[in-house]
């Protein structure tokens, strides 16, 4: 009595569980199906005993699964359940839907049996297609915001380059204005020299007007080699070990010959410095455009000065001006492009922020601060040659 209640009570359990269990004998026959398994695949529990495993698989497979159960009694090995491969089952109106099975080989006293459980899979499947789904789409709208970024840092690039030169060309204004007595005065002194020398007889005199006229010109020329590199654009070539003092000489040479003043003084204090890989233009137009800036919040008279400096691996520029200083609330604002405190005719507001992107390039910094006596000071930084890992080619 207490044995077919206990075999009572296992079949409700069999019948009951989750998973469809069914028992197959030694010819691929059902022996034993629960309830689980005959909803899962249409049958009545009834209908199946007796009847080959294969009525539950697809057509195609139903052949070659009759030499599986054969080598399986042959040599059985339990298989857990997520270990094996994926299935189609087949219900009883002929719908195909994805199963797993697990397999665990026994023994009777008799024969050999195999338990199956069986799951079906259908809505982890379908979780995964629409996983899947998701992530090609999701690569999709990453390639394609990477490609929108690219296009945008391309643009912002050109947008870049023509802010720069049109920046240089505005500085460029500012000095054709002043730098006409700078050729006017030297030429009309080598044409002096000129005429005097075609009625100089004694030769001691001609070689001296011969060094006056070589001299003038040689400054001519230097004024319109400093011109025409500052104007032109960038040239698109590898960088270059640019002498971070000579850009100063250079910067400092091309202010003077803009703004016309006597009463502003500019001092450099230039030690040895290692170079840094630059383009020597853009390099200049930095300077050039801070110590303008300088000039311009000075007025008509004031001092600058210029100190280079080396700090392990950096090339130090410092600039400071005796004007009025920068307002606390704009220091963070300089740098940020169009921001201006001078009229609507007197700039745009892009010299600094066209600074900060070319230090950028070169994996530079710059600061502003007021100085404690009074007047604004910029310090910029450049990696040493050696040290640097350029961007700006």
């Amino acid at each position: 009595m207490a044995n077919t209640l206990r075999a009572e009570i296992f079949q409700l359990a069999l019948h009951a569980a989750p998973s469809g269990i069914m028992v197959v004998g030694e010819q691929g026959e059902i022996v034993f199906a629960n309830q689980t398994l005959a909803d899962m695949f249409g049958y009545g529990k009834a209908e199946l005993l007796g009847r080959q495993v294969e009525i539950l698989l697809p057509e195609k497979l139903a052949g070659m699964h009759q030499h599986h159960v054969a080598r399986f009694m042959r040599e059985p090995v339990a298989r857990p359940m997520g270990a094996g491969k994926d299935f189609d089952g087949v219900t009883r109106d002929g719908r195909r839907f994805p199963v797993e099975i697990g397999l665990a080989p026994a023994e009777t006293g008799m024969e050999r049996l195999v338990v199956a459980t069986v799951i079906d899979i259908s809505r982890r499947k379908a979780i995964e297609e629409k996983l899947r789904e998701h992530e090609e789409r999701l690569e999709e709208l990453v390639e394609e915001r990477t490609r929108e970024l690219r296009d945008a840092q391309r643009e912002k690039e050109r947008v870049l380059e023509h802010l720069m030169q049109a920046e240089k060309m505005t500085a460029v204004g500012t000095l054709v204005s002043g730098i006409g007595h700078e050729i006017n005065n030297p030429l009309y002194v080598a044409l002096a020299a000129a005429e005097a020398l075609t009625q100089e007889q004694d030769l001691a005199q001609c070689h001296a007007y011969g060094r006056e006229i070589l001299k003038q010109v040689q400054n001519i020329a230097e004024t319109v080699k400093n011109l025409s590199h500052y104007a032109q654009p960038s040239a698109r070539l590898d960088l270059q070990p640019v002498d971070v003092n000579a850009c100063v000489a250079g910067a400092v040479s091309l202010v003077k010959r803009s703004f016309d003043s006597d009463r502003i003084e500019i001092k450099i204090f230039a030690n040895p410095v290692p170079v840094i890989m630059a383009k020597p233009d853009e390099i200049q137009q930095v300077l050039f455009n801070i110590v303008r800036n300088g000039i311009q919040a000075m007025g008509d008279t004031g001092l600058i000065e210029i100190h280079t400096a080396c700090d392990a691996d950096r090339v130090i520029v410092r600039i400071s001006d005796t004007g009025a200083g920068i307002a606390e609330n704009h220091l963070k604002q300089v740098f940020d492009p169009f921001f201006t405190t001078k009229g609507p005719d007197e700039g745009e507001g892009l010299g600094l922020y066209i600074v900060r992107q070319i230090l950028t390039r070169y994996d530079g910094m710059i600061e502003a601060a007021n100085a404690a006596g009074g007047g604004a000071v910029f310090t910029i930084r450049f990696p040493v040659a050696d040290q640097q890992n350029a961007k700006g080619k």
